[in-house]
């Protein structure tokens, strides 16, 4: 038995509850009784990494709601899921990846002038300026601290077109509000103001998650049939 589930439905959801059980009965059917709603969520979140499910319905997702396939290996998809879930919603305690960090040319783990880890203008990938010639196995936070060694593995995931780093580049900088003043410097954010390296430690940490979404992107089965 396959097929998909069209999420599109109008059927009554109990209070406190994002599965329905007409949903859990028909999942249930499919692969046993001893299938939870928890495992159809991370069943559906592996699922929606799929490559070949976000190619097939990368046009429908941009107008409606998506169909979930019945995929053969239910658990592959389900195992998957949990480990995306945690590293995406545990993003800021991952453990960082060994890029290396250098400050004035040479390598550095927090012992400089909390200055070097500032961000004082847009920070950018490595090379000469222009997407052309641009190194993204370097990320330079300022003109005195930048990352290197950053794998290409860390540019495959992306989320409306964008890697993980690449959301920081453009979010990560000084901004003035014209019609307020108001002036957005992140950092001044608590959790930088403090200590300063703690920046360079965020960085490697989104790294840390595009790797290994990569990786078990990478390792799932065919989700449709």
């Amino acid at each position: 038995m396959s097929g998909t589930l069209d999420l599109d439905l109008d059927i009554e959801v109990d209070d406190g509850d994002n599965v329905t059980d007409w949903a859990l009965t028909r999942f249930q059917d499919r692969y046993g009784p001893g299938v939870t709603k928890d495992d159809i969520w991370e069943y559906a979140y592996g699922v929606m990494h799929a490559p070949d499910w976000r190619e097939r319905y990368r046009h429908d997702l941009q107008r409606n709601l998506p169909r979930i396939p019945l995929a053969d290996d239910f658990e592959a998809f389900r195992v998957a899921g949990r480990q995306l879930i945690n590293l995406h919603i545990g993003y800021e305690s991952v453990a960082e990846h060994p890029v290396e960090c250098l400050v004035d040319g040479e390598p550095d783990e927090g012992s400089a002038d909390p200055g070097a880890y500032r961000i004082d203008s847009k920070m950018r990938w490595g090379g000469g300026r222009g997407q052309a010639n641009e190194d993204r196995s370097v990320l330079v936070v300022n003109d005195r601290c930048r990352l290197v060694g950053i794998p290409p593995e860390a540019h495959e995931y992306t989320v409306s077109g964008r890697s993980p780093l690449h959301w920081a580049i453009e979010s990560l900088r000084v901004k003035r509000d014209k019609a307020s003043g108001i002036v957005d410097n992140p950092n001044g954010w608590q959790v930088w103001a403090d200590e300063p390296f703690n920046l360079i430690r965020h960085l490697r940490r989104l790294v840390t998650v595009s790797v290994e979404t990569a990786r078990i992107i990478a390792a799932l089965p065919p989700s449709l049939p």
